[in-house]
């Protein structure tokens, strides 16, 4: 006679198949502050470091539009204005990007490039409103959006063929729409104004058809 079967097999319950991702929403927004605080405060040591802080403290630590605005621009160069809105889009977006992937496995493919490549961008970051408002210098403006240009069109080879991520991908794309307009805008200014800084230029006579008129 075959052994009894029991009415209701021991199946025992599955577990999660993930568990809750380390980096969360929130650490985005306190990395934000941090950044945000620290470039400031850059900003206006290399002021203070060169005798003219305190003279507007809005311009010591938020940079000198007057000093933008007066400069020699080409006519892709965007009003002042713009500049605090679309870093603030593009930083949602990397931030957000770069959660998701410190959230992968840490063996996944081109992860600790891509993470480098950013960490780069962020000092980068940090660094541009002093090397050129505090600084007065378009050839810095130049250089670091040049290199920002450069890391983020890497970072985005590394999300696509070595992590094969779509969402890393795309979190790049306002800041790279962004920096091929503030590139041109950037080669311009470089070329047309004279550096404060490195006491060099202009290096080139403006185009009318390509100036921006002054307001």
């Amino acid at each position: 006679m075959p052994p009894t079967m029991p009415a209701f097999p021991n199946i025992e319950p599955a577990t999660a198949a993930t568990s809750a991702p380390r980096w969360r929403w929130y650490h985005g927004i306190i990395f934000y502050i941090i950044v945000q605080a620290i470039t400031f405060s850059l900003s206006g040591l290399v002021r203070a470091l060169r005798g003219s802080f305190g003279k507007n403290l809005r311009e010591d630590f938020f940079g000198d539009p007057s000093y933008f605005n007066g400069l020699n621009q080409s006519i892709f160069a965007p009003p002042s204005w713009v500049f605090a809105p679309a870093w603030t889009i593009n930083n949602i977006s990397i931030i957000w990007g770069n959660l998701h992937v410190l959230n992968q496995p840490e063996k996944t493919s081109g992860r600790d490039t891509f993470l480098t490549l950013q960490a780069a961008s962020w000092l980068n970051y940090v660094v541009f409103n002093a090397a050129y408002f505090s600084l007065r210098s378009p050839i810095n403006a130049f250089i670091l959006t040049l290199t920002m240009f450069l890391m983020t069109v890497a970072s985005g080879f590394v999300a696509i063929f070595r992590l094969k991520d779509s969402r890393a991908a795309l979190s790049l794309a306002t800041l790279f729409t962004w920096l091929i307009i503030a590139l041109t805008a950037a080669t311009f200014q470089a070329l047309w104004n004279h550096d404060d800084f490195y006491h060099r230029g202009p290096f080139a006579a403006p185009k009318a058809a390509l100036l921006k008129k002054k307001r």
